[in-house]
């Protein structure tokens, strides 16, 4: 797969660039921080100062780093885009030894989980926090994440390559992303019914995939 795209742009945000681990360990200890508040009690419950007590830091610490909250929502959401490329990592080196009998039910699940486990990625994506740079990162995100879902296809004998299948599964992931996102929004646990119309709605997607790219 392709280098990640999701920590594009959050760090320039930065007032200085962490020179040693110790930096790097206190902006890690800051953003874990900002994530339990928001996962806790929501955009207004994340200030600098909770932030730095939250964390055990002092709160020069967290503005030699971060010139306001708003950089630090955008690390915390470049990591919850990370996770996501993590997890599509791992499922592409899985189709290649497993053979998977539903994998629309195998990739919607994984992705949903998230969802549902990660109170801070809801209140991020759901509570207005993109900033346009973390905006563009999650079109440039769905992009690495269509390139798992391809190498995914063709390692599990459903599609053959060609250069259609990238825009293919471009729209797979768009579709799925923004059901996924509005099964979430008012609902911690998702919306059943509305997750269960999806993966019948991408099954027949992937049929028609397999019909239009068999493979060799």
């Amino acid at each position: 797969m392709s280098a990640p795209v999701a920590d594009l742009g959050w760090q320039s945000r930065l007032r200085n660039a962490p020179q040693q681990p110790r930096s790097q360990a206190k902006i890690e200890l800051a953003v874990d921080a900002a994530d339990r508040l928001l996962a806790r009690g929501g955009a207004n419950a994340v200030t600098t100062t909770r932030v730095a007590a939250e964390a055990g830091i002092a709160v020069g610490t967290i503005y030699r780093y971060f010139p306001d909250k708003e950089a630090l929502f955008d690390a915390l959401a470049a990591r919850c885009l990370a996770r996501f490329e993590s997890l599509m990592d791992r499922l592409v080196e899985q189709s290649r030894t497993e053979k998977w009998a539903d994998p629309v039910g195998v990739l919607f699940d994984v992705h949903t989980d998230l969802y549902r486990t990660d109170a801070g990625l809801r209140a991020i994506w759901f509570g207005g926090l993109l900033s346009e740079n973390l905006r563009e990162a999650d079109r440039a995100h769905k992009r690495v994440m269509a390139q798992g879902l391809r190498h995914i296809l063709i390692s599990q004998d459903i599609a053959g390559d060609a250069p259609e299948l990238a825009t293919v599964c471009h729209a797979a992931m768009l579709a799925s992303d923004a059901i996924t996102q509005e099964a979430f929004r008012n609902s911690d646990s998702g919306d059943t019914a509305l997750m269960a119309e999806a993966k019948t709605m991408l099954r027949s997607y992937v049929a028609s995939i397999n019909e239009r790219f068999t493979p060799a």
